[in-house]
């Protein structure tokens, strides 16, 4: 279990400084990508979403909470293209090193295209996740 939260802790240190590195460079058009993200069509009380460049290139994410996210608030957005889709989600009863809670479901996995241009994404991990 304690292995568990030193990667969450990783995690969290690194979506830091990706944050901070893409506050850096201003060269590349990043494009906002709102949404709900729902587990057995409940929203996810705490969470992240990572949207993994299938080519290189920048990664997007963004904290969600009660449901939704936000790339433009505390996150980093997208190029457009093709994405490997990660989600992170937990209770949010916040207990010791465990400032999310415990895990709903094992991280997620899936695939999307995005557009280059500002959009939204909703998702809805199958109960069993």
């Amino acid at each position: 279990m304690n292995r568990f939260w030193l990667s969450v802790g990783f995690v969290f240190v690194l979506a830091f400084t990706l944050d901070v590195l893409s506050g850096c460079s201003k060269g590349e058009k990043l494009y906002r990508v709102t949404g709900n993200v729902t587990h057995a069509g409940k929203p996810i009380p705490k969470g992240l979403i990572f949207f993994d460049p299938t080519v290189d290139g920048p990664q997007g994410f963004a904290n969600i909470l009660d449901g939704k996210y936000d790339t433009s608030a505390q996150g980093a957005g997208v190029r457009g293209g093709s994405y490997n889709i990660r989600v992170n989600g937990f209770d949010g009863k916040e207990a010791g090193e465990a400032p999310f809670g415990q895990p709903l479901f094992p991280e997620y996995t899936g695939k999307k295209d995005l557009p280059e241009e500002d959009t939204t994404f909703d998702l809805d991990i199958p109960k069993g996740r």
